[in-house]
């Protein structure tokens, strides 16, 4: 476990990272509502892999070309070429509703293994702020498999060259910014932008995946002249000639190490203290799955995790690698759940 692991766990579960997010203190972890052989709260000792019978849908909650989208189709295609599975994963983008689409769809499948999802914060933020009537600790939690970062991001053409040139611009007039949906992890940055560095009100645009959000910063869709996209959504127009985006800084403890980001300033270093927002980049199955069919996809995203071809994704996206399953992901999942229902409520997101 690295160093920066270490320290954004502590803080997960110590509550912290609600004072981050939103200016307030952490709180109590609810208990959950999951089926004792669906928590993860264990692996048993001696409980035999259930294996899928059929192909297997991989729920993905956004619209293709986004960082869900992104991660699914990498990790079915990991599964394919390590045979981690006797049926195929068929990556399927059920997307719609900030995420309630494909929520629902899998939360109706209980106790069906052939169904398993992608998600990321919007899993939380969308099941509060519309008040679906589950939660995340209903689902049969799988893995997390990496702690993805968000930098700021502009377009190539921009004049801002550092952090203090955005927030600069920002506190003299609102600009306009965009993010992947309403009331959801983009939108929460910002606002933790705007209450860090006092700068006036963003004009917020949602969009419908983080290829829109880059694709809008890109041609200036709309005015947006700013994002907080994931590595992995703006690389193609960073890398592209000529270059689309560039990114000013990361909001992380430490500047990426390796791949195509490396030495990026973080940035803290600029002024801008946010170190500690992560999207979650996990898997979940419907509820109610047994303790065998859990075991299965559990050992099959380890199988991902440990692929040289993982290692070198992770790498070339400034992720930070980060599998838990058992005890340790449902315990990831309830904090949470709770960080994010009081990011809701210290935002009035609560429909």
């Amino acid at each position: 476990m690295t160093l920066r692991s270490t320290r954004v766990l502590s803080l997960l579960a110590a509550g912290m990272l609600v004072a981050v997010a939103c200016g307030g203190g952490g709180g109590g972890t609810p208990a959950s509502s999951q089926p004792a052989a669906a928590s993860g709260t264990t692996q048993p000792t001696g409980v035999a892999a259930i294996s899928p019978t059929r192909p297997v849908e991989f729920v993905i909650s956004t619209a293709p070309g986004g960082g869900s989208d992104i991660y699914a189709r990498f990790m079915q295609g990991v599964i394919e070429k390590q045979k981690l599975s006797p049926q195929p994963v068929q990556p399927v983008n059920k997307e719609g509703a900030s995420g309630a689409v494909a929520f629902t769809y899998v939360f109706e499948k209980r106790g069906d293994m052939h169904y398993i999802m992608i998600t990321l914060n919007s899993f939380f933020t969308t099941i509060i702020t519309q008040k679906l009537p589950y939660k995340a600790t209903d689902f049969t939690p799988i893995a997390n498999l990496a702690l993805d970062p968000f930098f700021l991001w502009v377009n190539e053409d921009s004049p801002w060259k550092t952090a203090p040139d955005f927030v600069k611009a920002a506190q003299d007039k609102s600009i306009v910014v965009a993010g992947t949906g309403s009331k959801q992890e983009d939108e929460a940055l910002f606002r933790r932008i705007q209450s860090t560095a006092n700068t006036k009100p963003f004009t917020f645009v949602p969009q419908t995946s983080g290829a829109t959000v880059a694709a809008a910063l890109a041609g200036h869709q709309g005015g947006v002249d700013a994002t907080v996209n994931n590595p992995s959504e703006g690389i193609g127009l960073y890398q592209a000639t000529p270059r689309k985006l560039r990114p000013l800084c990361a909001f992380t403890p430490d500047s990426p190490a390796a791949g195509a980001y490396k030495g990026l300033a973080t940035c803290k270093s600029q002024g801008l203290d946010i170190t500690d927002y992560y999207i979650m980049r996990a898997v979940m199955a419907p509820p109610s799955l047994s303790a065998g069919q859990q075991k299965f996809w559990v050992d099959v995203f380890k199988g991902v995790f440990d692929s040289a071809d993982w290692k070198k994704f992770m790498d070339d996206n400034a992720l930070d690698p980060k599998f838990l399953s058992g005890a340790d992901f449902t315990k990831f999942i309830a904090d949470y759940q709770k960080l994010h229902e009081d990011i809701a409520a210290k935002n009035n997101w609560v429909q």
